[in-house]
């Protein structure tokens, strides 16, 4: 009996890192998630040049400047899980029940984070043309 419960505990050691690598990777938004200051002027840049009206210009803008910084924020989402799943995966004590709260913990932050960011594409798609929409993206 004690050779199974040692073989159920390094089944948990070996896949517990590559269920969190199965997750984080099927989760993520784009392969873009560190977007930079120039990412931010580049995104001013285009929507000035693709959108003619001002005030379309200044929502459009701030839509984008605000999925900037989300998209940020489940880069760092993510790489925080990780560390502390990595941390949790260390310790030879640590429960299924732990990593499970670490588990559901980044997914409930991070549904929270990606719902944000679908409500700006869907307001900024509120804002442009289907040809304007065409340019910003791509």
């Amino acid at each position: 009996m004690e050779k199974i419960s040692i073989k159920r505990v390094t089944a948990l050691l070996i896949f517990t890192p590559l269920m969190i690598w199965l997750i984080i990777s099927c989760s993520s938004t784009s392969t873009q998630l560190s977007l930079s200051h120039n990412s931010a002027d580049e995104w001013i840049a285009l929507v000035e040049k693709t959108i003619p009206e001002q005030q379309r210009v200044e929502k459009v803008k701030k839509l984008g400047l605000e999925m900037i910084d989300l998209a940020n924020t489940m880069s760092q989402q993510v790489e925080d899980m990780s560390k502390e799943a990595t941390s949790l995966n260390e310790n030879y004590e640590t429960t299924k029940v732990e990593m499970q709260k670490v588990l559901s913990k980044f997914i409930e932050v991070r549904n929270a984070t990606f719902a944000k960011y679908r409500d700006a594409v869907f307001a900024m798609r509120s804002e442009v043309t289907a040809d304007e929409w065409k340019e910003l993206t791509k």
